[in-house]
């Protein structure tokens, strides 16, 4: 977690993994990405493999690919042409020959720039007025006349779409399809700074593109920002409120870790704190206990006994995040 302040209030970022999107996607571990068809497909199809390839959850690789020597040795012995790869069947027949349970196919339907010119407007002062200061000398002053002109200018704009396909090697059936898009613009002018180059430009749309993707198929990290509350309601005895007051000092400085200790036993000695109760569902919604979290949260909101933006939110966080916890098991599970 990372310490926020914000005005008077303490935030506290925590980083909590989320399911994949695709489910079934994500359960299918042993895959193999043949070239995709359109212009462009076989860079893009290696950049997706590099995209699997790359993604690791607790330090553990999470795919397992295909050898690439493998694939182009099958589809050479195969004599396969590039567009026929983009068939099912013979994305099961080559995903049995290699051995992958899931077999990447797809089509790049756009992958380029265009340029489109436009005219900006300008004005430049032709005549400014001439005036005295208090020794006689002359000076030019204001603008009294400007003329304007118009500057030629490029607008570059980027655009990417493909559309990836994952085939189950074991029944043919498609798991994930697609279309991912991505854009990316830049402008530029004769008299100022020159548009962006349009590889760059591309490579950008490709990267918006290829984040959809890497959400998709395999669980991610989201950072959200939870304030924590600093109310003295219901704490009556002096020693609790300043547990209270030195656990978010502690957490201001990054210390979480020792403002929970704190909290825990500032709610023994005032169990009816609605802040306290709070606090320590932040602690355990840190920690990922989110049944504990939950709990808390409504003990909070209970004792506060009126609507509150921050429980509202931690009752539906804690909430979702129960619900996505059994995805995440089935996700992360090995064989």
């Amino acid at each position: 977690f990372v310490l926020v302040t914000t005005g008077c209030a303490t935030k506290v970022r925590v980083n909590m993994l989320q399911p994949a999107e695709y489910h079934e996607a994500s359960l299918t571990k042993v895959v193999a990405v043949l070239p995709f068809s359109g212009n462009d497909g076989a860079e893009f199809a290696a950049e997706l493999e590099g995209v699997l390839n790359s993604i690791s959850i607790d330090d553990k690789q999470y795919f397992t690919l295909v050898d690439r020597a493998s694939i182009d040795k099958t589809v050479s012995e195969l004599k396969l042409s590039q567009s026929g790869l983009v068939d099912p069947k013979t994305a099961v027949k080559i995903g049995r020959l290699v051995g992958a349970q899931g077999i990447y196919t797809g089509i790049v339907g756009a992958s380029g720039w265009q340029d489109s010119p436009y005219q900006a407007k300008r004005s430049e002062c032709v005549q400014r007025k001439i005036e005295r200061d208090r020794d006689g000398r002359t000076y030019e002053g204001a603008c009294i006349r400007w003329r304007n002109f118009y500057v030629r200018c490029t607008k570059r704009t980027a655009t990417f779409s493909g559309s990836p396909k994952l085939v189950e090697v074991e029944t043919g059936r498609v798991l994930y399809t697609r279309n991912l898009t991505g854009a990316a613009e830049s402008s530029g002018c004769e008299d100022s700074r020159p548009v962006a180059d349009g590889e760059a430009l591309l490579a950008k749309a490709k990267e918006t593109a290829k984040a959809q993707f890497r959400k998709d198929i395999a669980p991610y990290y989201i950072t959200r920002e939870i304030t924590l509350m600093d109310a003295t309601t219901g704490i009556t005895v002096p020693e609790a409120k300043e547990k209270l007051k030195q656990g978010i000092a502690y957490a201001d400085k990054g210390r979480l870790d020792m403002a929970c200790e704190l909290w825990g036993a500032a709610r023994i000695l005032s169990p009816a704190s609605h802040s306290l109760q709070y606090n320590l569902g932040v602690c355990a919604e840190s920690r990922g206990d989110f049944e504990a979290a939950l709990r808390l949260y409504k003990q909070a909101d209970q004792l506060l006994g009126k609507p509150d933006d921050n429980i509202a939110l931690a009752l539906s966080r804690a909430g979702q995040a129960l619900q996505n916890q059994k995805k995440l098991k089935e996700q992360l599970k090995t064989d």
